[in-house]
């Protein structure tokens, strides 16, 4: 196929096109009125910036990628990937524009992912392979292949939107999570993520000094794209990459999207329900931006690089990272109880103060009492003897 001088060609023409967008972002927004405005409750930033992040990086890196694969392999499976990729960046686009129902975003990505199945069945999951130490064993779907795969699929575009919380987060997560499938791709297929990671590291600078958002275009199209790149991936490597690896580089937003949903449904709220209670908003409770940031992608990454030596270490990076987050939102519980527990006292000291001066009134009265009956004694007394 093509040559590393014709990728490197693609992946400079996806990089300058991505830094006119970001440099243009303003002017793009307005234009097309993709805007995301404070509310002062959700949405924090200081004033309305452009949600053409998503755009930025992936209009240009699928654009030189579908001009890749037509080029030298009209064939391959990466087409089917990018197509499905681009019609949910559409479908986010909207979401930015209009607002879209969850309901609706969910449909969507459902009838997406099993046209992708339908198309290119190569993007489905038959048999898992797992590399347990001393004893490496498959799994065989059958025909839960596809109900397991769009399940995977759905759950990790759902928890990767729901991580879009503070700048930097998504486009870091996207680079990274680049890194680690293109290296089992290989040079050829895995072109498209070499132009993200050029693109990424471009609208990331953007990102960072909040002149952009990634936007719902972003994260449902680029995590979508992971996805089914993870897949691929997976099944190219022919054994060589374990079904239990892509847990290190994904199990920061999965396990993330887990709890939230479930703390929500015990709560009797919708599992889509917004609110401040993400990994994100509680590493930024105790760190300041950027330094949650940098901390979110050091959790996100480690257990991918680690296992980059060995599937042991990456193994217990991946216990200790989890062993972190655990911590992180059982202080944060704490915290939350002891703040609860603040009004609490106040009522039972109010309570126990206006208690307390009831009673001294009480003394007080029977006390004036006790001594106008005495006086009245001695003055009745007085009477009678001068009578």
């Amino acid at each position: 196929m093509g040559d590393i001088s014709t990728i490197t060609a693609f992946c400079a023409i996806s990089t300058a096109l991505t830094a006119a967008l970001c440099v243009y972002a303003r002017a793009f927004g307005h234009a097309t009125e993709l805007l995301d405005r404070p509310d002062g409750v959700l949405k924090l930033h200081a004033s309305e910036t452009p949600l053409i992040g998503g755009l930025a990086l992936l209009l240009p890196s699928f654009a030189v990628s579908f001009l890749y694969f037509v080029r030298l392999a009209p064939e391959s499976f990466m087409m089917v990937a990018l197509t499905a990729a681009t019609v949910m960046l559409v479908v986010g686009v909207f979401d930015d524009r209009i607002g879209l129902s969850p309901v609706f975003r969910l449909v969507a990505l459902t009838l997406v992912v099993f046209a992708v199945f339908a198309i290119e069945p190569l993007l489905m999951l038959r048999t898992l392979r797992f590399g347990v130490p001393g004893a490496n064993f498959g799994v065989s779907l059958g025909l839960l292949a596809a109900p397991i795969t769009a399940l995977m699929i759905i759950g990790f575009v759902n928890a990767t939107n729901m991580a879009d919380g503070m700048n930097g987060q998504l486009l870091g997560s996207v680079l990274i999570w680049s890194v680690f499938i293109s290296r089992y791709l290989g040079l050829d297929l895995g072109m498209p993520f070499i132009a993200i990671i050029c693109s990424a590291v471009v609208t990331l600078g953007f990102n960072l000094r909040g002149r952009l958002f990634s936007g719902s275009s972003g994260a449902y199209a680029a995590s979508l794209f992971v996805a089914l790149g993870t897949i691929a991936a997976y099944r190219q490597a022919e054994g060589s990459l374990p079904a239990e690896e892509p847990m290190f580089w994904f199990w920061l937003p999965v396990i993330d999207c887990v709890r939230l949903m479930v703390t929500r449904t015990l709560a009797r709220k919708s599992p889509f329900f917004g609110d401040r209670n993400h990994i994100h908003h509680i590493l930024q409770e105790y760190a300041r931006w950027p330094y949650a940031l940098v901390i979110y992608l050091a959790l996100l990454a480690a257990p991918g690089l680690a296992a980059m030596i060995s599937d042991g270490l990456g193994t217990f990076v991946l216990v200790v990272c989890i062993g972190c987050y655990a911590a992180l939102i059982f202080m944060r519980s704490g915290r939350e109880a002891g703040q609860a527990a603040d009004p609490v006292s106040a009522a039972v000291t109010a309570v126990g103060a206006h208690s307390l001066g009831s009673l001294a009134n009480l003394t007080r009265h029977a006390v004036n009492a006790e001594i106008a009956a005495e006086s009245t004694e001695k003055r009745a007394a007085s009477l009678k003897l001068a009578g």
